[in-house]
């Protein structure tokens, strides 16, 4: 007779884990579909017009994930690796993608059965004014009023939501997409920290370089102004030119202590950005001609390239979590369905406590449907169309951005070649002209001003090539980041988190 019972009660069981089974497929809710990026017709390609043949490469070319070795510079690896390693946003960047992973994972626990083991002890004293035996509470069973006995179980509970309509299902598809995203986030973070020490690095040089052509010309206007000094004396000039002598050398002078500073500062923020303390880098003197190589520039990339931008695939991934927001609000319109059940041993004796007979078993589904609960489920699901639309317009306007970015710097590396090549003019003239006005002066054809002028049109045009030298290695990182740095074929595949 047990026995039949008992698979009596297994047949039940087996049956309805069948059907939790077999009923868990239907999900509410839109599919993702990526929305049309609006990619304008000419951005087919992004090319670089009137680029020369030296710093152009096939179409389709795609940057190395370590994109900033194209500047061939040991130190500015070794500074961005540090940065990479102890830099306090990516390090807090890397630790909300551990949070959202760990969220994606839990969000698929309530596709398992719950299951928690019990058990209790309890003195019972039975009211001696109900004359009713109880069929349930925490002492069910016969007993007459007023008696006293114990309570021995052991219990082994069941609670098995059955995702009839999706809404677990759509839940953990959400917070994966916003997993995703949130390691999408991590990596712009980074790619902004390699642009950041780069430029930064670079800055850094070109004062070295300014330093060594302020104080190389403060040289030489030093020494002018001893000759100057030596001819007054000699009454071959007025004071005039000596006074005006070393007011150009006052002027130089003032510039050394400022670069010096400014140096200092630009130092100080690549410590910052590499997790160290002010002073603690050794960066010696080193003017920027020494680091400047003019690398390949992966012009005629295809345009959707723009689309591993990690700023765009984070909000397409946000935008893939609205989306299954939006079938999960869906689904708490539709009845809730569960499998519970409980079993184990339940006795008042505890000698007969786990015996056969003190056996207790109760399992079946259980239905909860929405009545009337105001308009919670209604606006839970405006919301969560409201934020898709949000997002989608988000997504519409980054794309937008990413194309303005990369047109404005490929208009800008194209106009800093050209405009390098009349700077470097600009400075063989100056330095003729000053050569020429010493020489005129020498003679006494030119008065003292035409050399001072002409000292001080050397000084600016020499900083000015510098820093549009300086300028044309940033333009560079500023593109590796525009379209996303450099992207590993593992990278691109979107990968499903359990």
């Amino acid at each position: 007779m047990h026995d039949c019972k008992t698979r009596g009660w297994g047949i039940t069981v087996l049956t309805i884990v069948i059907m939790a089974g077999v009923t868990q497929g239907c999900l509410l809710g839109p599919d993702f579909q990526r929305p049309d990026s609006l990619v304008p017709q000419d951005w087919k390609t992004m090319t670089m017009a009137g680029e020369t043949a030296s710093l152009s490469v096939s179409v389709g070319s795609v940057p190395e994930v370590a994109w900033w070795q194209v500047f061939q510079n040991d130190e500015l690896n070794h500074l961005i690796e540090q940065a990479m390693e102890r830099n306090h946003d990516v390090r807090q960047a890397g630790f909300r993608v551990m949070e959202a992973r760990a969220l994606a994972q839990g969000a698929g626990a309530g596709l398992y059965p719950n299951v928690s083991v019990d058990g209790t002890y309890t003195r019972v004293r039975r009211s001696e004014t109900i004359l009713v035996a109880p069929t349930g509470g925490s002492a069910p069973g016969f007993a007459p009023p007023g008696a006293n006995f114990n309570l021995w179980n052991a219990a082994l509970d069941l609670r098995w939501e059955l995702d009839l309509w999706g809404r677990i299902r759509r839940s953990q598809e959400a917070f994966s997409a916003e997993a995703f995203a949130s390691d999408m986030n991590r990596r712009g973070i980074v790619l902004s920290l390699i642009s950041d020490v780069g430029q930064g690095y670079f800055r850094l040089r070109e004062l070295d370089e300014q330093l060594e052509i302020a104080t190389r010309n403060l040289t030489l206007q030093q020494d002018s102004l001893s000759i100057i000094q030596s001819r007054a004396d000699a009454g071959l000039v007025s004071d005039l030119d000596v006074k005006r002598a070393e007011i150009l050398v006052s002027e130089t002078a003032a510039q050394v202590p400022e670069l010096r500073r400014v140096r200092a500062v630009q130092q100080h923020q690549l410590e910052w950005l590499t997790g160290r303390q002010p002073n603690s880098l050794s960066l010696g003197t080193k003017p920027l001609r020494t680091v400047w190589i003019q690398p390949t520039i992966p012009i005629g990339l295809p345009a959707d390239l723009l689309q591993r931008r990690p700023d765009i695939v984070e909000v397409e991934e946000n935008l893939r979590a609205a989306n299954a927001r939006i079938g999960e609000a869906r689904a708490y319109f539709f009845p809730t369905v569960a499998i519970t059940g409980t079993g184990g041993f339940q006795t008042s004796e505890f000698t007969q406590w786990f015996k056969w007979a003190s056996r207790n078993l109760s399992v079946g589904p259980s239905v909860s449907l929405p009545i009337f609960e105001g308009y919670t489920n209604m606006a839970r699901l405006e919301v969560a169309e409201s934020q898709y639309q949000q997002l989608l317009e988000q997504y519409q306007q980054t794309i937008l951005t990413a194309f303005r970015e990369v047109a404005d710097v490929l208009t800008a590396l194209e106009t800093r070649q050209e405009q390098l090549g009349y700077q470097q003019q600009r400075v063989q003239s100056a330095q003729e002209a000053r050569e020429l006005a010493e020489i005129r002066y020498r003679q006494g054809l030119v008065t003292y001003l035409d050399v001072l002028e002409a000292q001080r049109t050397v000084l600016a045009a020499e900083l000015q090539l510098v820093q549009t030298q300086r300028a044309r290695l940033t333009d560079m990182v500023t593109l590796f980041k525009a379209i996303g740095g450099g992207w590993g074929e593992e990278l691109l595949v979107r990968t499903t988190l359990p």
